[in-house]
């Protein structure tokens, strides 16, 4: 179950790798170009950790602080997909 949970959160952080790439091709300079790069590079950051737990924990006995970090890690995940989302909306409505 901890293994699942963790490699759900690494796919959802990848597919946030992908979309933040994608999204900083397609935003303008300047101010906000420059802090989606940042945040991209922090998602970047963020995916290697989440490869680096899931290799840490791979077949360790399953407890309840496993558990715990693997629901951290997935939830984490989806809050960068929903900030994305939000970003991505705000782009669009400045695009005109």
């Amino acid at each position: 179950m901890v293994q699942a949970l963790i490699v759900l959160g690494l796919l959802v952080m990848t597919y946030n790798v992908f979309t933040g790439l994608q999204m900083r091709r397609e935003a303008p300079g300047g101010i906000i170009g420059e802090r989606l790069s940042q945040l991209n590079l922090f998602i970047g950051f963020f995916t290697l950790g989440y490869l680096g737990v899931a290799l840490l924990v791979w077949g360790r006995a399953v407890d309840l602080l496993l558990v715990v970090v693997a629901l951290i890690l997935l939830f984490g995940s989806i809050f960068v997909l929903l900030v994305l989302r939000l970003v991505q909306a705000v782009l669009k409505a400045l695009g005109g």
